[in-house]
């Protein structure tokens, strides 16, 4: 963990003086907080970009991530968000409350763990009726797979540009990036719907086209049919998204 503590520090230096555009998916993520949600986790936060969109949304945020520097981006960039709580720390090292929040958050995070113990951890400290919504890089598998990977980084440049003006990050940021991902292992979508049949029974599962997947999983003992409709019409609104 030291080491991934140092690489996001670093990260953090480098991207501190550009705009924060968040993720792409921000806004399909968003759709899947509960409605009057009180208290909300997010695990991994970075320099608070999606931390800050849940502040409108949710009473009380608590923000955790294991590097220092994006703690400290996140809290200067959140300056007027009173509702947010910025902690430095492992998440399998902190204490959470059992049953204590509506809804928890990890957007590119979950494979810098182990996820047996991750998993249940969040588990327990997700409300009754509570809502965890995981979002993480996949890797491709199968030649079809594959193949659509000069799609994939045809869309990703043109996403960029739209939404930063430039179609890639500085070469010192990227050299960064590049650093941090040596050696980084994604799970494949079949290792993805495996994790939730053992641990997120009912999770509704969606494949990304951007190398990215999101799992919707509601802690209840009813089937999330609801969820699957939202995710269904969230999917159909972003397919159209990147159409336009």
């Amino acid at each position: 963990m030291e080491k991934i503590r140092k690489e996001f520090d670093r990260i953090a230096l480098l991207s501190e003086q550009r705009n924060d555009t968040g993720g792409v998916y921000d806004q399909f993520l968003l759709r899947f907080v509960p409605n009057a949600c009180e208290r909300a986790l997010e695990i991994g936060c970075g320099t608070g970009s999606f931390t800050r969109l849940l502040a409108a949304r949710v009473s009380l945020v608590t923000a955790i991530d294991l590097s220092p520097e994006m703690v400290r981006v996140a809290r200067l960039r959140s300056a007027n968000d009173a509702n947010i709580d910025y902690q430095i720390g492992d998440i399998l090292q902190c204490d959470l409350p059992d049953n204590r929040f509506d809804c928890i958050v990890m957007i590119a995070t979950l494979h810098h763990f182990p996820i047996d113990p991750v998993l249940e951890k969040i588990k327990k400290a997700l409300a009754s009726g509570g809502v965890l919504v995981l979002h993480d890089l996949v890797t491709p598998s199968g030649i079809a797979d594959r193949a659509l990977d000069l799609l994939r980084l045809s869309v990703n440049a043109v996403v960029r540009w739209r939404r930063t003006g430039r179609p890639w990050v500085s070469r010192a940021e990227w050299r960064a990036w590049a650093d941090h991902c040596k050696g980084e292992t994604y799970q494949t979508m079949k290792e993805v719907r495996a994790m939730c049949d053992r641990y997120l029974p009912e999770a509704v599962v969606k494949e990304h086209l951007l190398w990215r997947y999101s799992v919707i999983w509601r802690k209840q003992t009813q089937p999330n049919v609801e969820l699957g409709k939202l995710l269904f019409l969230s999917s159909l609104m972003l397919s159209v998204g990147f159409l336009c």
